[in-house]
């Protein structure tokens, strides 16, 4: 276990470098299994790229307050470093103000105004390299870059491979599909199988035993911290650093074969081929979704 566990660290770790992963958002999911080998797949939702500013503390926005500058009579500024944030009703943040000295004096307009658009600018300048390291290590890991024009190229790109019925970008990392597949449980099989790309949680995974029986799981299939802190368990999820499931949705298998073991809330229903089984994922979901059949 502990094996796996530095596995996981790794790839969370590679992760927290791109900023970036390909996970699920709202969905719905059906994939029907025969016991004569065959299997139908169906996603229809969202395909979100999760970018850098995905991470809520990206998304607290620290605003500028006059108090933060501080003028003294010898003619020196200083600016406040490292002072205690306090959140505002509004999600901002605002530094808590340093006491005054008694050497200081009022700051002037001009030291004011001269101050805030150089604060300003660096906030500008930390999110625009920040932006450009994130872009340029995605597309090293074959994910497209974070601009709108390039994803929108990769759907095009995405409608040229076989299964996906329609894609279409709507901003923001966020993908409308609908992707259909049928075919045969002799072999492996995953999705989604995105072009260019070494780097993916896999939705949905179809793998055959030497006995016949197929195992289904869907590591990307959970809420809560994410498939990487849900695989490792309690012990490692704290030292997780990957982007937070944005999945929400069911994900539904129905067989006419045999289910020998499932981890599902309520077990497995009857349906008109034979029984099904589902799964409610959202934020408070923390398992990977699985089943023996």
């Amino acid at each position: 276990m502990l094996h796996w566990t530095r596995r996981l660290l790794v790839v969370a770790a590679a992760l927290s470098l791109t900023g970036c992963l390909w996970g699920p958002g709202k969905f719905a999911s059906d994939l029907t299994l025969r016991k004569n080998g065959t299997f139908v797949l169906d996603y229809r939702g969202e395909m979100v790229l999760q970018i850098p500013n995905d991470d809520p503390s990206d998304k607290v926005e620290v605003k500028w307050q006059d108090s933060m500058l501080h003028c003294f009579k010898d003619g020196h500024v200083e600016q406040d470093q490292n002072v205690m944030m306090e959140p505002q009703p509004d999600g901002s943040m605002v530094r808590r103000p340093w006491p005054r000295k008694a050497n200081e004096r009022p700051c002037t307009a001009a030291e004011l105004s001269k101050a805030k658009s150089d604060f300003l600018k660096a906030k500008s300048e930390q999110a625009a390299s920040k932006r450009r390291d994130a872009e340029q290590m995605a597309k090293m890991f074959g994910l497209p870059g974070l601009d709108d024009a390039s994803n929108r190229a990769f759907a095009a790109k995405l409608m040229k491979y076989d299964g996906w019925r329609s894609v279409t970008y709507r901003g923001n990392g966020v993908f409308d599909v609908v992707y259909h597949a049928e075919g045969r449980a002799t072999q492996d099989f995953l999705f989604p199988a995105l072009p260019d790309n070494d780097l993916i949680v896999p939705f949905i995974a179809l793998r055959r035993r030497a006995d016949g029986s197929v195992l289904v799981t869907a590591p990307a299939f959970t809420g809560g911290a994410g498939p990487l802190a849900a695989r490792a368990g309690a012990a490692a999820a704290g030292e997780m650093k990957g982007p937070v499931s944005r999945a929400q949705g069911r994900f539904t298998v129905i067989t006419d074969g045999e289910i020998l073991t499932n981890n599902s809330e309520d077990g497995a229903a009857p349906h008109p081929i034979g029984r099904q089984l589902h799964w409610d994922v959202g934020p408070s979901s923390n398992k990977i979704p699985e089943t023996l059949i």
